[in-house]
């Protein structure tokens, strides 16, 4: 049986683009409270993983559990009712408001 703690484990993801592998045989656990960064330089496969885990990729290799559910095939929605989500990057912001209004 899983560890109850475990909230996300990645096992063994290799997702490809034609014959470009964007990620080989990643693999990591998030515990209830850890706080994880996912580094690295341009092209090293950060978003490629986080599309994976919030279900806008599909890896041909491997699994994602999360909360002790397997997600495969899960679409972008269907990932975010069970907690998990994406927002991009957007460098507008709005003059005259704080910082944290513009959160």
């Amino acid at each position: 049986m899983a560890d109850p703690e475990t909230l996300l484990t990645v096992e063994n993801i290799t997702l490809r683009f034609g014959g470009v592998r964007a990620l080989t045989d990643v693999s990591f656990d998030i515990r209830r409270g850890e706080i994880r960064a996912i580094i690295g330089p341009n092209g090293a496969g950060k978003s490629s993983m986080l599309n994976c885990i919030n279900g806008f990729y599909h890896p041909q290799e491997g699994r994602i559990t999360y909360k002790g559910q397997t997600r495969k095939q899960m679409k972008p929605h269907e990932a975010a009712r069970t907690g998990i989500a994406r927002t991009f990057q957007n460098i507008a912001l709005f003059k005259g408001m704080s910082t944290l209004d513009n959160i």
